[in-house]
């Protein structure tokens, strides 16, 4: 069993890799049709700020992507697309997720940011073990909290906390929730 979790986390981080080289390579190209920032950070995973931590404490490694709003999405306060995953470097839970954000401007520099959308993951879903709680279905609902400084019109900093749960709509919903940094490069 252990061989094959390590197997399993190797094949998602090189998938996180590849995905990550392609972006970065393409991104140049990609920007000025429909991508409009990337973003890099880490996680405190399962982090215990807020409760007993029952996963691993090694960290996340955060990626995502944020698209320009579609015109059809103007209507409901022009949320970007973004698609993104939470690679732990550990043995606890991965996931990858998609969903819209919203921002709102304080000021030129300061900015909070929600999103929602949903997220699947390779954690438990039948038991806990030592190294990944019992999250009770594959498909979840994903959202996050960021509160951000941009430096220039090009690259920000965030705090952010991130949430995943079924909303009980499974029955075991203990959800996984991380926080920490992230940095934004917005083309």
């Amino acid at each position: 069993m252990m061989k094959g979790n390590i197997v399993l986390k190797s094949k998602l981080l090189t998938a996180a890799a590849a995905a990550t080289a392609v972006v970065a390579l393409s991104a140049p190209a990609l920007a000025s049709d429909w991508v409009d920032e990337l973003r890099v950070g880490v996680y405190d995973h399962n982090t215990d700020l807020f409760a007993t931590r029952h996963e691993t404490s090694n960290p996340d490694i955060n990626a995502e992507v944020l698209f320009k709003t579609p015109d059809f999405l103007e209507w409901a306060w022009a949320p970007r697309p973004i698609i993104g995953a939470n690679i732990n470097t550990g043995n606890g839970t991965s996931i990858a997720y998609a969903g819209l954000a919203w921002d709102y401007d304080f000021t030129k520099a300061l900015f909070v940011e929600g999103t929602f959308g949903g997220a699947i993951h390779n954690g438990e879903t039948e038991h806990e073990t030592s190294t990944k709680l019992n999250l009770g279905c594959r498909a979840m609902f994903h959202e996050s909290a960021s509160l951000g400084y941009r430096f220039d019109e090009h690259s920000s900093l965030m705090l952010t906390i991130d949430h995943m749960s079924n909303a009980s709509l499974c029955d075991a919903n203990p959800g996984l929730t991380d926080v920490g940094v992230r940095y934004g490069f917005k083309f």
